[in-house]
């Protein structure tokens, strides 16, 4: 839930008919306090909660324990299997309700991922107030200390492995320079040993920009999409390049986070496309993001979920980093990226160059 977010989507599963008029009047009359006006969908079942999610996101979970076609901890495993990401975290904050005062359950909740535990007999305004925001905010917290336990792990691997190899080879050729009088040796060891070293320059600097643009954005402010773009052209070299911008969005935002969204892409474009290619930045057909596309060779759809990866690269030589921080700064704004063809109404959509879409981004 980013700080701009005027309403929070929570998701009501009561079967109880009581509890769920009680809380629904709890949460709505939240509306115009500090916190954001909760929206509610209620239902009655595990298996209606699991249709919910597939239709619509929440931010937040009231998940009752004692249901129809579960009972305890093991309503809330059930529920947890339908939300977990691809990577296997909770992609909605839960908070579960009980009728039963019982400390047990309530720890073991905790620690099998719900954020907080209600009593439903011991439940007011001031309790569901507190429980929703906490269950965001240590939500939110979770989610980031996941992303930065992910970064260090990037970043042991390219210590261990990446950065280690090009640091070999510039000392194997340092060496070759001290014991030999062979000039052109000497040349030709000093510049492996400088394109060695050169790698090495590249991959800190990307690695320094992926632990930065990683963080979430906590201060966005409105960004002229289409400016952003065109400034950023200005600033990367481009070659004969030529940049086409034909949109007119104004998104919550950080400025530089963007520019520097931008930039990856148009040097990716260059790398791939080549320096005469074109690149299009518009606005998508839903109206719900834009995109960055170029004419070039394209990204077979077989490769396309791990051109986001770290280290994945098809240029000979790259850090394979340019796309995993794109994707970064994406996250960093609760957007989602994909690539597509070129042109989506093609039939053959793996050619006709690399499309880069960006969705879950609201106009101001």
């Amino acid at each position: 839930m980013s700080n701009a977010q005027e309403t929070i989507e929570v998701l009501l599963v009561e079967d109880n008919p009581g509890d769920a008029t009680l809380i629904d009047r709890y949460l709505r009359d939240l509306s115009g306090g500090a916190m954001a006006r909760p929206v509610v969908t209620h239902v009655e079942s595990l298996s209606a909660a699991v249709e919910s999610l597939a239709e619509d996101s929440f931010d937040v979970v009231l998940l009752d324990l004692g249901l129809p076609e579960s009972n305890g901890i093991d309503t809330l495993e059930r529920f947890q299997d339908h939300v977990e990401t691809d990577a296997g975290h909770p992609a909605v904050a839960i908070v579960v309700l009980t009728g039963l005062n019982d400390d047990e359950t309530a720890v073991e909740a905790i620690q099998r991922g719900a954020q907080d535990y209600l009593v439903k007999d011991n439940i007011d305004g001031n309790v569901i107030e507190r429980a929703v925001r906490y269950a965001l905010e240590r939500h939110e917290q979770e989610q980031q200390l996941r992303r930065q336990n992910e970064r260090l792990d990037q970043f042991a691997s390219v210590v261990s492995h990446d950065l280690r190899n090009p640091l070999s080879i510039a000392m194997g050729n340092i060496e070759v320079v001290r014991e030999t009088e062979d000039p052109d040796a000497v040349d030709t060891s000093a510049d492996k040993a400088a394109d060695a070293l050169a790698r090495m320059d590249e991959l800190i600097d990307d690695l320094l920009t992926i632990a930065r643009e990683g963080k979430s954005v906590d201060d966005p402010v409105p960004v002229d999409v289409a400016a952003a773009a065109r400034r950023t052209w200005k600033s990367v070299d481009t070659a004969d390049m030529t940049l086409t911008v034909d949109l007119e969005l104004t998104v919550l935002a950080d400025d530089g986070r963007l520019q520097q969204l931008f930039e990856n892409l148009y040097r990716n474009a260059r790398e791939h496309a080549g320096p005469d290619a074109t690149v299009t930045v518009g606005a998508t057909g839903s109206g719900d993001g834009f995109f960055v596309a170029d004419d070039g060779p394209g990204i077979p759809a077989a490769d396309r979920e791990q051109a986001f990866e770290p280290g994945y690269s098809s240029r000979e030589g790259g850090t394979g980093f340019g796309l995993n921080i794109v994707h970064e700064i994406a996250r960093a704004h609760d957007w989602s990226v994909a690539i597509e063809g070129r042109d989506p109404d093609r039939a053959d959509g793996d050619t006709g160059g690399a499309r880069f879409v960006f969705r879950g981004v609201e106009p101001v």
